[in-house]
């Protein structure tokens, strides 16, 4: 009995020895290939970024004064939001432990200089910086990665679909919005908005009439946030239907600064994936031309239809009659009192 209570003690000491041996080997391991950031920069050095995918299709961005850009689409502004988070993400990353380091599984997981998904080279006034590519997917929202040079294939949670080689991807799509308090007038077909003290309401409202302010502030909303969600590029073509507009309007700012809203139907040919750039919308996309802008787009057709269907008839209504027992007595009315 004393002999098989030693045995277990003995075993027991050597699983904690174990135990603690393979600890030590683990972080001194991790010391080495483990520790550090994956990319040696920062993200405010880097200003400008070339994505490429394995067919060889390319998306340049640069920044300007603090603002990202797509240079190959005129300069448009691109989401900054967007363009800064995942710089800051890749420059924020920390070595961790590798997947796999052989150059024969970075040909299989797809981060191989001649076999890649996503190839992203980050610079700064046309020196490189850096490159990263990126490759096959081993979970959900989940992409390989390795840095041109380093033999370490790690895993970053970043779903492959925000890495798309496509303009239309990176664009401000909020670049249209205006602030509400900008707004001084707008003139829409039957209905003219002009600011007051109480915001904004139709420039006849009559005495015996009141703003239902919960439907102004509804489209006063929808016309100060248009979203946009392609680029169409700068030619008007006649398929467009932008010389015979389904909706035009116009808003005016502070300072007098008037702008022009066109909208048309964009053809069913221009709505698929069918062109170069292309995204899948729904049926009812609209074309835009704004007269401040140089570029036309891509709207979805629930902002046309909701502001081309505001009437005055949705903004106004009658006040509502006072009880007659409120209503203030005339004094010519009164009763001659005895003297």
């Amino acid at each position: 009995m004393k002999r098989l209570i030693l045995i277990c003690a003995v075993l027991v000491l050597a699983q904690a020895g174990l135990a603690v041996l393979t600890h030590f080997l683990r972080q001194a391991d991790e010391a080495q290939t483990g520790k550090g950031p994956l990319l040696k920069l920062t993200a405010s050095e880097v200003n400008e970024l070339l994505l490429e995918d394995g067919e060889g299709r390319k998306l340049r961005l640069k920044k300007e004064t603090e603002k990202w850009v797509l240079p190959e689409s005129g300069s448009f502004p691109a989401d900054t939001v967007k363009v800064q988070g995942l710089i800051e993400r890749l420059a924020g990353l920390q070595r961790g432990w590798p997947e796999a380091t052989t150059p024969e599984a970075a040909t299989r997981f797809k981060v191989a200089p001649d076999r890649f998904e996503r190839k992203l080279s980050l610079g700064k006034d046309g020196k490189s910086l850096a490159t990263v590519y990126f490759g096959a997917s081993p979970g959900l929202r989940k992409i390989y990665l390795r840095v041109d040079g380093d033999a370490e294939i790690q895993t970053l949670a970043l779903p492959q679909h925000e890495l798309e080689v496509k303009a239309n991807s990176w664009i401000d799509t909020g670049l249209l919005r205006l602030k509400p308090e900008q707004i001084t007038r707008v003139e829409l077909p039957g209905l003219q908005l002009e600011r007051t003290q109480d915001g904004l309401q139709p420039a006849d409202l009559k005495p015996e009439e009141e703003l239902v302010k919960d439907r102004r502030d509804l489209l006063v909303k929808r016309l100060a946030g248009l979203t946009v969600t392609a680029l169409l590029g700068v030619e008007n073509k006649p398929e467009y239907g932008l010389d015979n507009p389904a909706l035009r309007y116009t808003v005016e700012l502070d300072g007098g600064v008037t702008i022009d809203y066109l909208f048309g139907q964009l053809p069913k040919a221009e709505q698929g994936e069918g062109k170069e750039g292309a995204l899948p919308m729904a049926e009812n996309s609209s074309v835009l031309k704004v007269s401040n802008q140089d570029q036309l787009f891509r709207v979805d057709g629930w902002q046309l239809e909701e502001i081309k269907s505001a009437t005055r008839a949705a903004l106004v209504r009658t006040k509502a009659q006072k009880p007659a027992d409120e209503q203030p007595v005339d004094p010519a009315d009164s009763p001659e009192q005895p003297r």
